[in-house]
C-alpha cells in the first residue's frame, strides 16, 4: 500500500539547491534510512516530507497521519565531578537528553500514525536504549523514515537507503551494509571507466602527435631542384602534408568527443610514523587498584581493578549516568586508586572543551599542537573530511561536527601517547564515524574512549571496561561470551536477528580466512537456530 508519494521536491537557500528529489515513494512497512554527510540536507528533506518545512517546489501526498520525532538539541548536565584541580570539566550524563528522547518516541508511537519520521532518535540513548528503540521501530505497523548515525541501527532496521549527496536523493535497496557494498561497486566501476578513458585519450593523443610530427618533417623542395621538379615535389608534399594535418585534426575531434571521466576520490591510508611517536616502554600504561569514582557527592561505582597495556584500545561502556565520562576525568587527574605510567602524555577530548582558536584555520589549529609534518596532517584531515582548500577555512565558520573533527585531529596528532576520548562520535555523520574508526585503529598509542556506537566499539576495541550495577569490570572483548547452546536458551527472535546482522557486517570486513570461516560457521548455526525457533 502506497503511503507517501513525492514528486520533484525542492528546497533552495540563496542560489544553492539543498535538496531536489525527483520521484520517490514510501510504502507500508518500508524502513527507509536517510544518510549523507552533515550539511547535505537530510533534516531539510525529512522536515519537508512531514510538513514542518515549506518546499520551494514539488509535492508530497500522504495517505494518513505522520508522527515526527525531531532532532533534540544537545543537553549538558552542569554538575561537576569530584576530581583534582587539573581537569574541572562537567560530567555529561545526558539523562535529561535520554529521557526527552524516550518521551518523544513514546508520543510518536502512541499517535497510531501510519508513518514515523525520526531525525537521529538515538543521539541521546545508551546501548540498551538503542536496542529498545530498534525493537519498537521493528514492531511498528507502518512505514519508518529514519535519519541515524548508528550503523547497527540502520543495518538492523532498514530495507532501503536514501542517500542525500550533492543535492540529489539516490535510492539503494537493502540495509546500510548492502548500501556500502553497492557504493564500493560503483567506485570500482568508476575506476574502470576512468582508466579506460585515460588509455583511449593517451592512444589518440599519441596518434595525433605522430601525424603532426610527420607533417612537420615534410621538407620543402631543395634549391638545386629545377622548376619542373620543384612544382611536382610541392604538389606531392602538399597533398601528403594536408592529409596528415587533416588526420591530426580528425583525431583531435575524437578526443574532444570522448566522454570525460573524472578520477574517483581515493581515501589515503593513515600510517603513523613510529619514529616520531612518543612510545611508552612500560608493561602497563594505567593501573586500577580497587578504584572508586564519585560525582556530586554520590559514589557511582567501585572495585575497579586491572591494568591497560601500551597500544590497547579500550571502550568504556555502560548506561547513561553510570560514570563513564567521570572515569575519564578521574584517569586524567590520576585520582586515588589510579596510577599512570611516567612516560604517558595524556591527550583528552570532550565535547565542552573549548580548545580551538576561532581566528585560525583548521590546518593552523592542528599544526600548532602537532609533532608531524604538514603532509601527514593533511592526510589525516582528508580522512576526516577536510580536503584541499577546506583545511584553510577559519574555525569560526565551521559547523559543530566540523569543530569536533578539528579537535579530534588536534588530539590524534598532538604530542600524546595516551588518549582519553569522551563520546568522540557525537555530531559526526556516518562517513566521518567510519573514518574516525580507521584513524583510531591506525593510532599506535593507547586509547580509552566512551561511546554508544556499537559498530565503532566492534571496529576498534581490544578490551571493554563495562560499568554496570555500580561495579566496573575490565575484560577482553571476547571474554564472558556464552556457548551457542546457552545462547539458544535465552535468545528471542529480535536478539537473534541483531546477532545475525552483526555477524553479516563483520563478514563484509574480515580478511583473515580462518576468522571468516569461523564467522560463517557461527552464522550457519544461528540460521539453524532461527529455523528451530
Amino acid at each position: 500500500m502506497l503511503l507517501m508519494k513525492i514528486s520533484d521536491l525542492e528546497k533552495q537557500y540563496g542560489d544553492r539547491t539543498v535538496v531536489k528529489t525527483g520521484d520517490l515513494a514510501v510504502y507500508e512497512n518500508d524502513r527507509i534510512g536517510i544518510v549523507g554527510r552533515n550539511g547535505e540536507g537530510k533534516s531539510t528533506l525529512l522536515k519537508m516530507l512531514v510538513g514542518e518545512l515549506e518546499p520551494d517546489g514539488g509535492t508530497v501526498s500522504l495517505d494518513g497521519e505522520a508522527a515526527y520525532i525531531p532532532q533534540l538539541e544537545r543537553m549538558d548536565d552542569l554538575s561537576t565531578p569530584e576530581l583534582g584541580s587539573k581537569w574541572h570539566v562537567p560530567d555529561r550524563v545526558n539523562l535529561s537528553g535520554g529521557e526527552a528522547t524516550r518521551k518523544k518516541i513514546a508520543e510518536a508511537l502512541a499517535q497510531e500514525a501510519k508513518l514515523i519520521a525520526a531525525d537521529e532518535p538515538g543521539s541521546h540513548l545508551d546501548i540498551k536504549g538503542m536496542e529498545k528503540l530498534e525493537e519498537e521501530l521493528l514492531a511498528f505497523r507502518g512505514a519508518v523514515l529514519l535519519i541515524a548515525h548508528d550503523r547497527e541501527m540502520l543495518d538492523r532496521i532498514c530495507t532501503q537507503i536514501w542517500e542525500v549527496e550533492d543535492g540529489r536523493v539516490n535510492v539503494y535497496e537493502g540495509n546500510y551494509t548492502e548500501y556500502v557494498s553497492l557504493k564500493e561497486q560503483q567506485v570500482e566501476r568508476q575506476w574502470f571507466e576512468y582508466n579506460e578513458y585515460e588509455k583511449e585519450k593517451k592512444r589518440l593523443e599519441e596518434a595525433k602527435t605522430e601525424r603532426s610530427q610527420k607533417s612537420a618533417s615534410i621538407r620543402k623542395a631543395p634549391r638545386r631542384m629545377g622548376n619542373s621538379e620543384a612544382r611536382l615535389h610541392k604538389r606531392s608534399s602538399g597533398k601528403q602534408k594536408a592529409k596528415l594535418d587533416k588526420g591530426a585534426k580528425a583525431i583531435q575531434s575524437r578526443i574532444d568527443q570522448l566522454e570525460v571521466k573524472e578520477k574517483p576520490r581515493n581515501a589515503r591510508k593513515v600510517t603513523f610514523d613510529l619514529q616520531r611517536f612518543p612510545a611508552i616502554h612500560s608493561r602497563s600504561v594505567i593501573n586500577f587498584d580497587r578504584t572508586a569514582v564519585s560525582a556530586g557527592g554520590r559514589e557511582l561505582f567501585n572495585g575497579l581493578t586491572g591494568s591497560v597495556k601500551p597500544g590497547t584500545k579500550v571502550a568504556i561502556t555502560g548506561a547513561n549516568g553510570a560514570g563513564k565520562s567521570t572515569l575519564l576525568y578521574a584517569i586524567a587527574s590520576e585520582t586515588r586508586g589510579i596510577r599512570i605510567a611516567e612516560p604517558a602524555r595524556i591527550g583528552m577530548f570532550y565535547q565542552q572543551l573549548e580548545d580551538l582558536n576561532e581566528r585560525k584555520s583548521v590546518l593552523g589549529n592542528v599544526v600548532d599542537k602537532s609533532r608531524y609534518d604538514e603532509t601527514f596532517i593533511r592526510i589525516v584531515l582528508a580522512r576526516l573530511g577536510f580536503t584541499r582548500e577546506s583545511v584553510q577555512r577559519p574555525v569560526s565558520v565551521l559547523s559543530g561536527g566540523e569543530k569536533v573533527k578539528t579537535s579530534l585531529a588536534r588530539v590524534f596528532l598532538g604530542d600524546y601517547n595516551l588518549l582519553l576520548l569522551d563520546e568522540p562520535t557525537n555530531f559526526l555523520d556516518l562517513m566521518s564515524r567510519e573514518a574516525l574508526g580507521d584513524v583510531l585503529c591506525a593510532y599506535p598509542g593507547t586509547v580509552l574512549f566512551v561511546s554508544h556506537d556499537r559498530f565503532l566499539i566492534r571496529q576498534v576495541a581490544d578490551e571493554i571496561l563495562e560499568i554496570s550495577n555500580e561495579q566496573a569490570v575490565l575484560r577482553g572483548v571476547n571474554e564472558g561470551t556464552q556457548t551457542l547452546k546457552e545462547e539458544e536458551e535465552r535468545m528471542d527472535a529480535l536478539t537473534l536477528d541483531l546477532k545475525l546482522s552483526e555477524i553479516s557486517g563483520r563478514l563484509t570486513e574480515v580478511r583473515d580466512d580462518k576468522e571468516k570461516e569461523k564467522l560463517e560457521k557461527e552464522y550457519s548455526e544461528l540460521i539453524e537456530m532461527k529455523k528451530r525457533m
